[in-house]
Formats: structure tokens, C-alpha cells, sequence
């Protein structure tokens, strides 16, 4: 099972490199859950005919990186920001199913027609979130979020944390779902996390 994943944009001035780079441990996390990691490339212009060479099941918007048009934005990779809305065109278009993470939950709320704004209390800290059933601890790493009254039209709040900001949400009638924690960076794998993406995964795999 192929899983799809694009990458943060890392500039090293001092070797004049620009590079595509991706926490190892989405390697892990992903052959937790029994994919195969596809890191994408920022610099691919003919997604379409790339994401059809590729064939992945599924196609996470991985963390990092500012969006460039935000008022503000900084370590910003407008490279970045232009190939994943093109990828998320061919993955509607094609049925592809789609999780944003952080950067990625954002990305998909201001394509699909939403709003971000600069949030406080939520960098490089653990809080609590209200799903359906208990509500649980998880890790948070963002300058960016949303309320209620900033998500795009055809987007559900699915999970919100104490002060307000949501947290994940899934779309109406799309294969589309962002979460703005990191999977990824838990030493444990959380049940309910490999359940959100096992589910997109076997979605993926059954329109293929």
C-alpha cells in the first residue's frame, strides 16, 4: 500500500541548497500502519502525470513550512505551496483520498474556501482535545488555526481544543481530512490515530 506524502522545503545557505526534506519518523509511523512512504517532490510540474506514475492509495500534506500568502508568514517555500495545491486538484479530481497535517489541515481549509488566523499557547506544547467520547492529550506545533467561524463551507469540526481552535475536521462529501496534531512525533502509536488513517488507506485502496 503506497502512501503519498509531500515534504518541508529546507534552505542551506551556507552549500546554496534548497532541499525537500522529511521527518524519518513518518517512515515509521507510515509502516506502522503497513504502507509504503512515497515522499513527494516540491519541484514536479506535471503532477497529474506523476501522482498517475506513482499510483498511491493515499496523499498526506505533510507539517512545516508557513503558507506564503499569510500576513506574517515566515521559513515560507512558495515552491511548496504552489505543487500542493496542485496535487490536491488531481487528488479531488482523481478521488485520491487526502489528510492534511498542521501545515496540511491549514493548506486544505484556505483551498477549500476557509480562513487562518495567528494562535497563541499552541507551539511546542500538549493539550487537551474534545472529540466524540473522552477527550484526549495530544502534542501541538502551530502558529496558525482556526475557529468555528473560519473553516471553509463544506467542512465538520471533529475535534477542538479547550480555547477554541479546532483541531481536526473532515469534509462533507470529499475523501478529505485534516488533523493539526503530529502523529508522526508520538513514541507510541495512538489507536486512534492509525484508525483515521487505516480508514482513508483502505478507502484509497479500494478506489484503485
Amino acid at each position: 500500500m503506497k502512501i503519498a506524502i509531500t515534504q518541508r522545503v529546507v534552505d542551506v545557505a551556507e552549500l546554496h541548497e534548497r532541499r525537500d526534506s522529511l521527518d524519518q519518523r513518518w517512515a515509521r509511523f507510515i509502516a506502522r500502519l503497513g504502507g509504503v512512504p512515497l515522499p513527494l517532490s516540491n519541484l514536479v510540474t506535471d503532477v497529474a502525470g506523476y501522482l498517475a506514475a506513482l499510483d498511491p492509495a493515499c496523499v498526506i500534506l505533510s507539517g512545516g513550512n508557513d503558507i506564503f500568502s499569510l500576513a506574517g508568514a515566515h521559513d515560507v517555500a512558495p515552491e511548496r505551496d504552489r505543487f500542493e495545491i496542485q496535487l490536491i486538484d488531481v487528488c479531488i479530481a482523481s478521488h485520491i483520498p487526502l489528510i492534511g497535517v498542521c501545515r496540511g489541515m491549514q493548506l486544505l481549509n484556505l483551498y477549500l474556501g476557509g480562513g487562518l488566523r495567528r494562535v497563541e499557547g499552541h507551539v511546542s506544547t500538549r493539550h487537551k482535545i474534545f472529540v466524540e467520547g473522552p477527550a484526549r492529550t495530544v502534542n501541538s506545533f502551530h502558529n496558525w488555526g482556526m475557529e468555528v467561524g473560519d473553516l471553509a463551507p463544506e467542512l465538520i469540526s471533529t475535534a477542538v481544543a479547550e480555547d477554541g481552535i479546532i483541531e481536526a475536521f473532515t469534509h462533507r462529501s470529499i475523501l478529505c481530512s485534516g488533523l493539526m496534531w503530529h502523529p508522526e512525533r508520538e513514541a507510541e502509536l495512538c489507536l486512534r490515530d492509525a484508525e483515521l488513517f487505516q480508514e482513508f488507506f483502505a478507502v484509497g485502496c479500494s478506489c484503485r
